[in-house]
C-alpha cells in the first residue's frame, strides 16, 4: 500500500490513485484522481457528491495518497472514461491495511 503525502508525486503520477483530503471542509473524504489540472492541482471525484461530470479541483498538498484504484486507475491512466458507479465501488472497497 502506498500512503504518503501527494506532494512527493507529480500531479500526472497521481492519476488513478485513491486519495484522502486532509484540508478544507471535505477533510477525511476519499476520492479517485481523474486528471491533472495544471501545476500542483488535480481533479478528483467520488462518484456521489462529486461526479465525473463535476470533479473537484484539489491542490496536491491537501491530499494524502491511500493507494491505487486498481483496474479503474488503469483505465484512467489509459485515457478511458470511467463511470460514477465504478468510482463508488472502488471507494466502497477498503484498502489493504486501512
Amino acid at each position: 500500500m502506498i500512503v504518503g503525502q501527494a506532494t512527493r508525486i507529480p500531479p500526472e503520477g497521481l492519476i488513478g490513485m485513491v486519495v484522502a483530503s486532509r484540508a478544507g471542509r471535505d477533510a477525511g473524504e476519499r476520492y479517485v484522481v481523474l486528471a491533472d489540472a495544471g501545476s500542483d492541482s488535480v481533479l478528483v471525484a467520488d462518484g456521489d457528491r462529486r461526479t465525473t461530470d463535476r470533479p473537484k479541483r484539489k491542490n496536491v498538498k491537501h491530499l494524502v495518497v491511500r493507494g491505487p484504484a486498481g483496474p479503474v486507475g488503469d483505465r484512467l491512466r489509459a485515457g478511458m472514461d470511467v463511470s460514477n458507479e465504478d468510482l463508488r465501488s472502488v471507494l466502497a472497497t477498503p484498502l489493504e491495511g486501512s
